[in-house]
């Protein structure tokens, strides 16, 4: 069984882990402005050890920093190195007008979620978007819904106003909000679970998937679920899941079947 690493580049963060039969390990987020070549190739040190790797696979939402990582993990890490993209082996098929417009994140969950968690569902990604994507009964990817992330609407606020501060959304709150930061915590996390709500039965009504698994991963995931009344199985390594899946579905003699649950 091959161990691999595993780097989802997202717009605000990096995640990077090893990966072993659908086991993660080492995980470690950093924020993906660091794109210098050495401080690129110290943290896949880091993450590998004194580990021995087969390959890696790299999934990225920013372009611009590809060159970098993907030369860093052929020196550091050697063996195959992946981007991930419509065109490999995904387990789930596309039905989609554009398919190289898919996001690589998404395409990773959607594999992901559908090993894990069989089809149909529907994966929600909390990060710098709220992303939903759909895959149907016979697995195939046929689209989904992008809302902005909680990160987004708490940002803008400050932006855009003179007196209302940047907040922490980490942490509870009370029935009211006793002070400006409280308010404001309230409105993300309840108006959130607001959208999470509206646009989940959007999907379950329009597409006829009221017993599709509901699959959340990202980082404000587990926050902004908390108190929401629908069975989400929040999977915080959904993404580099499916990202070792998706290597050894691209690797010679592929053993996804031997995959930890």
């Amino acid at each position: 069984m091959r161990t691999v690493v595993v780097v989802d580049i997202g717009n605000t963060s990096t995640s990077l882990a090893l990966a072993r039969g659908g086991k993660i390990s080492r995980r470690s987020h950093h924020p993906s402005k660091w794109v210098d070549k050495r401080a690129v190739a110290v943290l896949i040190r880091r993450t590998i050890g004194k580990h021995h790797v087969d390959g890696s696979v790299l999934c990225s939402v920013v372009p611009k920093h590809n060159r970098i990582w993907l030369s860093q993990l052929r020196k550091v890490a050697g063996g195959k190195t992946m981007l991930v993209n419509h065109k490999l082996k995904l387990g789930v098929g596309i039905s989609y007008p554009k398919p190289g417009t898919i996001g690589a994140d998404r395409l990773a969950n959607a594999c992901g979620a559908v090993h894990k968690y069989g089809a149909p569902v529907i994966v929600a990604d909390f990060g710098t978007a709220l992303t939903f994507d759909v895959v149907i009964a016979s697995k195939h990817y046929i689209g989904g819904v992008i809302a902005p992330g909680l990160p987004l609407m708490t940002d803008y606020l400050a932006e855009r106003t003179a007196l209302l501060p940047r907040i922490d959304l980490v942490g509870r709150h009370g029935k009211i909000g006793r002070n400006t930061e409280e308010a404001m915590r309230i409105g993300a996390n309840i108006g959130y679970r607001g959208i999470v709500r509206e646009v989940t039965l959007f999907l379950q009504r329009g597409l006829g998937m009221k017993k599709a698994v509901l699959c959340a991963t990202g980082g404000y995931a587990r926050w902004a679920l908390r108190g929401l009344d629908m069975p989400f199985k929040i999977d915080q390594n959904l993404t580099l899941y499916g990202l070792n899946l998706l290597f050894d579905l691209n690797y010679r003699n592929s053993e996804p079947a031997k995959y930890a649950k």
